[in-house]
């Protein structure tokens, strides 16, 4: 109603006596009585206040002002300026200035405003030297939109009743706002299904608040989560929050299971590293606020969702209790590029790192086996859009991580190193006196033509047999040996040692199964297979079968 005071000033110039003037500014009457003088010009005025008023004066060390026959001189400060509240009603203000004195006077100066309704506050000040009384206007009452949500899954939630105290101020949906005066508020927001939720607000301006209400299904709040999660691609994440229980009856036998994540490193309950029990993780029974941390793996630049989700029982385990909450969080680029190799190989592998975004980027490479024990480092300082090689030292065959530590963060990749050299057969069955082979696969990783020697050995062998071969850098090939087996051996299997070496250096050596059956007896019909003698023995049966149909 009063909105057109706000911010403006009124300043009114002190004359020697100005009795009962009456100044109308906009919708609110301003009284002013004011007084200067040596004594003796004393008055006395009836003003009628609806709703509220404030009784603004001034004087120096002499002189009293009444209000409704009672002194009230202690509340206007001698040579300062103060307020007194006045009450709805008729009241009679008076002032004495006293007698007048030789060396100096007696100076009063009072002004009453009255409002029709309490919702614009008065500054000001009087400035003794000009007889100035300068008043400001403020606005008492403010506009609080109030955007309520459901906390697990963000929906807006209507038909919600607000109470300050015992007072309830009405019942709102998510983006209506409530008047408010300045000044601190303690409010509790209601509604059925929802545990209440109070919060504090310091009512300044005219502003928006959120208000987060959890089910009364759920047993936790999930507090202290980030608002936005944003992660470079590749890197390792830990979520942070804070497990606090609604009300510790529900708060027994406590799970946490995560959907929708693939690479979870590890999850902490109060910085104790938890193992997961079939896909879920126990954090047992929480009473009071605790830290939980979720450290995995993003992939995939874009938008991405998981959910986390937290079971718990009453004391009897009657009831389950339920919170579930949905993360949504953002894959960005790297601040860099990396090129690896077509194929990683056991000894020197090159990868270029290429500053992308301008800045300066201080980059440390790390390999790790699979137990997490590092192999190699390698660090640079890249400047804007600079690239630059890092040589990847690879001492054997098997899984191993290469991180990538920048701006405090850690950038992983999983790196598999297959075997240069495998064996393609190993177990042979061979007849006795004949013939039979072995195939081993050979990968050169180096940039020069590598040579081998292939060794077959052992077992019922007289004399080794030896291949000699080169393969061309970056190459592979398929080496066959073939051997022949005895007519007389005495046992139906043999074990035969393959070894490949490069000089006097054996890379490889593995042992070879060799079957021995015993040789086949043939009929005159085309072919040797074992699909013969299905054809045969289904022939026969087919005829005994028809002739004993016949004889019946």
């Amino acid at each position: 109603m009063f909105d057109t005071l706000v911010g403006t000033t009124v300043s009114i110039t002190l004359n020697d006596v100005i009795l009962a003037t009456d100044l109308d500014v906009s919708s609110a009457k301003v009284i002013l009585l004011a007084q200067d003088t040596y004594g003796g010009e004393d008055y006395s005025v009836t003003v009628n206040v609806t709703g509220s008023a404030y009784l603004i004066g001034w004087r120096n060390n002499r002189g009293t002002v009444t209000l409704d026959g009672n002194d009230i001189s202690q509340n206007l400060y001698p040579n300062a300026y103060s307020i007194y509240t006045i009450d709805n009603g008729t009241h009679t203000i008076a002032t004495d200035t006293g007698e007048s004195y030789a060396n100096g006077y007696t100076s009063i100066a009072i002004s009453l405003i009255a409002f029709n309704e309490n919702d614009i506050s008065v500054s000001g000040k009087f400035e003794h030297n000009n007889y100035i009384l300068t008043l400001t206007f403020e606005r008492a009452t403010f506009n609080v939109q109030f955007s309520i949500k459901d906390a697990l899954t963000g929906q807006p939630l209507n038909s919600v009743t607000v109470r300050e105290g015992d007072q309830i101020l009405g019942t709102i949906n998510s983006g209506d706002s409530i008047e408010l005066t300045k000044g601190t508020h303690t409010l509790t927001f209601e509604k059925q299904g929802y545990w209440s939720k109070t919060i504090t607000i310091d009512v300044q301006s005219d502003t928006t608040v959120e208000v987060e209400m959890y089910p009364s299904s759920a047993a936790f709040l999930l507090k202290n989560f980030p608002e936005q999660i944003k992660i470079p691609e590749n890197t390792i994440y830990e979520l942070n929050f804070v497990l606090s229980p609604i009300t510790t009856e529900a708060s027994y036998n406590t799970y946490l299971s995560i959907s929708g994540l693939q690479d979870v490193i590890e999850v902490k309950k109060d910085g104790q590293v938890i193992s997961p029990e079939g896909g879920k993780y126990y954090l047992g029974d929480i009473s009071s606020d605790t830290s939980i941390s979720i450290k995995f793996k993003a992939k995939g630049i874009g938008q991405h969702t998981f959910t986390i989700t937290i079971t718990s029982n009453d004391a009897i385990m009657s009831k389950t209790y339920t919170t579930s909450k949905q993360v949504s969080y953002e894959v960005v680029p790297l601040p860099f590029s990396v090129q690896f190799p077509s194929e990683f190989q056991v000894g020197k592998n090159t990868i270029r790192i290429s500053e992308t975004e301008g800045n300066q980027l201080t980059v440390l490479v790390i390999l790790k086996d699979k137990d997490g024990n590092e192999v190699s480092s390698e660090s640079a300082v890249l400047g804007p859009y600079e690239a630059r090689d890092f040589e990847i030292n690879i001492p054997s065959e098997g899984s191993y991580t290469l991180e990538i530590q920048y701006n405090g963060q850690i950038a992983t990749w999983s790196i598999t190193v297959n075997p240069s050299i495998k064996l393609l057969t190993d177990t042979v069955t061979v007849k006795e006196g004949g013939e039979g082979s072995v195939q081993v696969l050979i990968k050169n990783p180096g940039d020069d033509t590598a040579y081998y020697t292939v060794v077959l050995s052992g077992g019922f062998l007289a004399n080794d047999v030896n291949k000699s071969i080169s393969v061309a850098p970056l190459s592979e090939k398929t080496i066959t040996l073939a051997f022949a087996v005895p007519g007389d051996l005495q046992y139906d299997a043999y074990d035969l040692t393959l070894k490949v070496l490069q000089g006097n250096n054996t890379l490889y050596q593995d042992k070879v199964h060799v079957i021995i059956t015993e040789g086949e007896f043939s009929l005159p019909i085309g072919g040797s297979s074992g699909n013969t003698w299905i054809w045969i023995l289904g022939a026969l049966l087919v005829a005994g079968i028809a002739i004993a149909i016949l004889r019946r």
